[in-house]
């Protein structure tokens, strides 16, 4: 049985029983004000978390009124209809209120959050570039020639350190940064300032021969002076070949 159906045999059974309940006169009509004010609040509070058990709970609510207002009688000149409108116009405009908010989220897209974040490597690998480009100007060295330089040599991490004691991005030994004016191996602007400077050096030395000059950065000039690059080392040998490949590469 709905609660419309329970409602309408409600009022007709509490019409019949008016005459019955004149000892109820004693309740004024102040104090049934504030219950219904009060029962009132107790409803808009649920309607706002559930619209649909606030109208179950609004029809029972009216039932319950209507009863209180024909025990009154005489005393309180409210009749059932003039609790009716105020209630549903209540419940309406606060079932509306919900209705709208849920569509208003329903429609409102998720914004996406498009913004790029760098990580630190990323962050690094850009100030690195920063620096070959000053570091290439300053000492008219192919760019490229010293990036594939530092991917040679540490595979660009400014912490790394050989086995030998080399340093840095471009692993330089701790007297030739000594030599080269650098305080600290592993920044990568004195790093690799400091590291172009040698491969200019290196490159005036053997007349622009970029094999001797790359043979000269990993063996030592002293070396390449004395035995040539005829019999290089297996380390050097591969690390030409790696240098070059790299070079090659960012050519592009």
């Amino acid at each position: 049985m709905s609660i419309n159906m329970i409602e309408s045999n409600k009022i007709s059974s509490l019409s019949q029983s008016t005459s019955k309940t004149s000892s109820n006169k004693g309740l004024s009509a102040g104090s049934f004000s504030e219950a219904i004010s009060s029962a009132t609040q107790s409803l808009i509070t649920r309607a706002e978390k559930d619209s649909s058990v606030a109208m179950a709970t609004a029809e029972l609510l009216q039932l319950q009124m209507m009863k209180s207002a024909l025990s009154l009688g005489d005393d309180v000149k409210t009749s059932a209809n003039s609790f009716d409108l105020p209630v549903k116009l209540t419940l309406s405009d606060l079932i509306a209120k919900r209705q709208n908010v849920d569509n208003t989220l329903n429609s409102t897209p998720i914004a996406q959050n498009t913004t790029h974040i760098e990580t630190p490597s990323q962050r690094s690998e850009g100030n690195i570039q920063e620096v070959i480009t000053r570091a290439s100007e300053k000492y008219g060295v192919d760019g490229a020639l010293i990036k594939a330089v530092i991917k040679a040599e540490s595979n660009f991490n400014p912490s790394a350190l050989s086995h030998a004691g080399a340093q840095g991005l471009m692993q330089l030994m701790p007297s030739t940064a000594r030599g080269l004016g650098v305080v600290d191996s592993y920044n990568p602007e004195q790093n690799v300032m400091a590291g172009t400077r040698f491969l200019k050096d290196m490159l005036n030395r053997y007349h622009g021969n970029l094999d001797s000059a790359l043979a000269a950065y990993n063996w030592g000039p002293g070396n390449v002076d004395r035995k040539g690059t005829s019999s290089l080392p297996q380390e050097t040998r591969e690390y030409l070949a790696k240098v070059k490949t790299y070079y090659n590469q960012y050519l592009g």
